[in-house]
């Protein structure tokens, strides 16, 4: 049994198969049951890692300038949370939204005008990721991070600050994880109001067609 989304509800296991998404993909009435199972494919498999919150809380030390400064922290935000890791999370996200958006069952549009039809419908949902339109993300963030484990063209990843500080080239990685949890719930809000013959659901269902063949 292949699966297309699975996520947990009080300690139980939902899931939703491949061979049932090929039925419910027929019918207007399952959009909710289909948007639903779209944001759990990319929430689950991409950036829930990021939203965990430990209460295990310690004090942490850092010596500045010869002096030691504590500071209360989770472990596994302080051990365990890596800016690096969100923001490579991320680009795969992006370039998976990006399909479903075009209806692709690989890539055909490349690098950073792919990206930019991302930031691009950020904007129409007034998300503020669109402020990374013509930023060359593709180039200097996707991959950098996926083929050598660091960024391009100067830009550095906090987690702390404001999303992107473009005079000094920080990008944080946690408010951009954020975000990008608030485009899945406008991508899943737009797909439940959006008319069924409407292009932004024939290209998911024609994402998802694909989806289901390749894991056969």
């Amino acid at each position: 049994m292949t699966v297309f989304s699975s996520s947990y509800k009080n300690q139980r296991l939902c899931e939703i198969t491949m061979a049932e998404m090929d039925v419910l993909i027929t019918s207007e009435a399952n959009k909710i049951e289909i948007s639903k199972a779209i944001y759990d494919r990319f929430f689950e498999r991409y950036i829930k890692i990021f939203f965990y919150k430990s209460n295990n809380i310690v004090e942490y030390y850092k010596t500045e300038n010869k002096i030691e400064k504590a500071k209360k922290n989770s472990i596994f935000n302080a051990e365990y949370k890596s800016g690096f890791s969100i923001m490579t999370n991320c680009s795969l996200l992006i370039e998976t939204i990006i399909a479903f958006l075009q209806g692709d069952n690989q890539t055909s549009t490349y690098g950073d005008e792919a990206f930019n039809r991302f930031f691009i419908k950020a904007k129409f949902y007034n998300n503020p990721l669109s402020v990374f339109e013509n930023q060359k993300f593709y180039k200097n963030i996707r991959c950098g991070l996926l083929h050598q484990g660091e960024t391009y063209g100067g830009l550095k990843i906090h987690r702390e600050g404001k999303l992107y500080n473009q005079s000094k080239k920080i990008i944080n990685a946690k408010l951009f994880c954020d975000e990008m949890n608030n485009f899945l719930i406008s991508y899943q809000k737009e797909l439940i109001t959006s008319d069924w013959d409407s292009e932004i659901w024939d290209n998911c269902r024609t994402k998802i067609r694909h989806i289901i063949k390749n894991s056969k």
